[in-house]
This record gives structure tokens, sequence and C-alpha cells, in this order.
């Protein structure tokens, strides 16, 4: 737990450090972002956007625990709203395909913080289906580099997966 904390800390800071359009610092931020999501799922790296779709293992898992007959198939899983000015509103549509053999049911989508707000449908996803998480974004009181971190739950393998908004809030200038 202690070392979750920590990689969760250090993640936060390189936030807080990267400028917009700042690529190896994006590199290094997903290469974190992969490492912690390994060690909450057991050893499963999902889609942080810049990976191949498909769940990725680690030599000490063994593959048969991997399998899950509902599976999310994300277009993507990252989305860089850019720059914006404080008080504007940022909605995006996260879209995947159940690539698995039963029916995906989502049981929550929970945001990072209040400014984020995620919504999906609450009917299951049939086998070879689409479906979407509306997110909206709200900047009002924000400043600087922001990257709110969606959680998803749903009766797939592993049971959380992570949707990630990037982008920086520039405040008004006084003419």
């Amino acid at each position: 737990m202690k070392t979750k904390l920590s990689l969760l800390s250090l993640v936060a800071l390189f936030f807080i450090a990267s400028s917009c359009g700042n690529s190896e610092m994006e590199k290094r931020l997903a290469t974190l972002e992969r490492r912690v999501n390994q060690l909450e799922n057991g050893g499963v790296v999902r889609n942080n956007g810049t990976l191949p779709t498909q769940a990725q293992t680690v030599s000490n898992v063994p593959e048969q625990n991997l399998s899950a007959n509902a599976a999310f198939k994300w277009d993507q899983t990252l989305y860089n709203f850019g720059t914006i000015q404080a008080g504007e509103v940022v909605n995006y549509t996260f879209k995947f395909t159940n690539s698995g053999t039963e029916p995906l049911s989502i049981q929550s989508a929970s945001a990072s913080c209040g400014c984020t707000v995620p919504s999906y449908s609450r009917e299951p996803i049939a086998p070879g289906g689409t479906g979407e998480i509306v997110v909206r974004y709200d900047s009002k009181g924000k400043n600087g580099q922001q990257s709110p971190v969606i959680t998803i739950v749903a009766n797939t393998n592993p049971k959380q997966t992570r949707l990630s908004l990037r982008g920086f809030v520039q405040t008004a200038t006084a003419p």
C-alpha cells in the first residue's frame, strides 16, 4: 500500500511539473502510469492511450488468470484537451468495444476530483457491442496543468480501468 501511494505521489508530482507538449515528459508519465496500474491490477498492464489495446502480461503472472469473459477494447484511454481558459467546460466521449465473450457490465465510474463527472449506460454491452463513457470536466477555479483520472469498475479482468484527461487551464490576464 505504501509503495502504491508513493508511486501515485510521484505521478502527481510529474503532472504538476510537466508542461504541455513535452513529449519526453509524456513518455515518462506513461511509463509511471503503467507501473502504478500494474501494481494495482495484479500484474496486468492496461492501455493508457499509448500502448496497444490488448492487456499485456508480466512474466510472473500466469496467462490463464488473465482471460476475461468480458473485456474493454478502448479507442483511446487518454484525451488531451490542450489549453483552455479557466471556467471552460470540456466534454469528451471515451468509446469502447466489448471484445470478450460475455456481456460487459460497468458497475461504477468515478473521478479523482469533483470537477470531473463521468456518465455511462447501465445496460450490459453484448460481445462485439460498443459503449461509451461521457466525461464532463469543469475548469472553474482551476489553474495550470490538469490531469483528472476516471476509474471504471466492470466485470473485466482486471476489474478497474483508468481513463485520463490532460490539459492546461489558463487564468484570464487583466488588461
